[in-house]
């Protein structure tokens, strides 16, 4: 007599409704740290999970909640009272804007068995569609002691030199900025292939033996300068490995993936010869040349300067607006020089500095670029700046 098997019993299907991951939260820490790490996530992919956060309860009281566009990551952590550890992958632009509609208070999340996520604060309650969390970029994570830069040294050096980082989509290393690392400074070198700026401040005694360049691209900057300035840390740890920078704000790591290439060598762009100097006060410079600027012509933004006799006459004409120029007193009684820029170069520098106080002009001759720099000694930081000039 043949023995009846017996099939196994098909295994259970888990409720909807149970959590896979469940945590209680305050409403503005949530945030300030999904925004932290939700401002490097790609919204334009094509891969849904650049779109999305990876939010693990692991214990311990603290959330980690991860960014990443594979470029550039941001790994965060959050109080939290955790009540089922697991992980999630959730939309991060739809969940910070949800999160910003919310009353203040508590805010409890769970994952349901669909990726869901449950949502629930005030009479608020929300189902978010997410994405299964196992295929999410893993994290780049240091592996040394990193060296302390001053947060606030780090914060100038990326202000006064965003404005002269390049935007091209052929020359992809001046969309970037050098960082210069020395014993007793710091110091930012950015261009775009018509102008150089170069700032320094000083820094207490780096544990740095020679000097370290480290190439930052402008995104990367522009979310360091967010990170930095929505902390309180006095300081920010900065490592390297074959390929990622990494930069420790308190709770916060930022990545960014190095850039492969060789910067321009500023060095040699600096003018040595800048015999012609004059002086003036940079507000009355910015205002003539933004007046003038309205009669220049609208591809190059041209700009005539003229040293003679005492005075610098700015000017520009074009067919299609008229013409204008300024004169401004100074002290000058050199042969007379006439040069050409894009005025829009100068007044860039110009708000960057505040627009306080004089400035140096040094050039050599027409054809030679012009040095700009602050007639007054900043304690805060020293900036140079080089424009070339143009035929007009």
């Amino acid at each position: 007599m043949a023995t009846a098997t017996v099939a196994p019993a098909p295994p259970a299907e888990i409720p909807l409704d149970v959590p896979l991951m469940e945590f209680v939260a305050d409403r503005n820490q949530l945030i300030a740290e999904v925004g932290a790490a939700a401002r490097v996530t790609d919204t334009r992919s094509t891969q849904p999970l650049l779109t999305h956060l990876l939010i693990r309860a692991t214990g311990g009281g603290i959330l980690s909640i991860t960014g990443t566009d594979l470029k550039r990551t941001v790994t965060t952590e959050c109080p939290a009272a955790i009540k089922t550890l697991g992980e999630a992958a959730v939309p991060a632009q739809k969940l910070l804007n949800y999160l910003k509609l919310l009353p203040e208070g508590r805010v409890s999340m769970k994952l349901l068995a669909n990726y869901h996520m449950q949502i629930a604060a005030g009479h608020s309650r929300t189902k978010m569609a997410g994405q299964a969390p196992k295929s999410f970029p893993s994290a780049p994570t240091p592996s040394v002691t990193p060296l302390r830069l001053s947060s606030r040294g780090l914060k100038t050096l990326i202000r006064q030199s965003l404005f002269a980082v390049a935007n091209s989509e052929d020359r992809y290393l001046f969309n970037a900025a050098l960082l210069l690392l020395r014993e007793d400074r710091m110091g930012m070198v950015a261009t775009d292939g018509r102008r150089l700026s170069l700032v320094e401040v000083q820094e207490d005694s780096l544990a740095i033996d020679g000097f370290k360049k480290v190439l930052l691209p402008k995104d990367g900057m522009v979310d360091l300068l967010s990170l930095i300035g929505s902390s309180k840390e006095e300081s920010v740890g900065f490592s390297e490995d074959d390929s990622t920078y990494y930069f420790q704000i308190g709770h916060r790591t930022f990545s960014v993936r190095r850039l492969i290439g060789q910067f321009p060598n500023y060095e040699a762009i600096l003018p040595r010869d800048t015999a012609n100097s004059v002086v003036i006060g940079a507000a009355d410079l910015m205002g003539s040349l933004q007046r003038v600027l309205e009669f220049s012509d609208a591809r190059s933004s041209a700009v005539k300067f003229r040293l003679d006799n005492n005075s610098l006459t700015v000017s520009a004409s074009a067919a299609d607006s008229g013409e204008s120029q300024e004169a401004l007193p100074l002290s000058y009684t050199a042969d007379a020089v006439t040069i050409g820029f894009n005025g829009h170069y100068i007044v860039d520098f110009l708000k960057t500095i505040g627009a306080e106080g004089e400035v140096r002009f040094g050039l050599k001759d027409g054809a030679s670029a012009v040095v700009i720099i602050p007639e007054a000694f900043n304690p805060e930081y020293q900036q140079k700046y080089v424009v070339m000039p143009m035929r007009i």
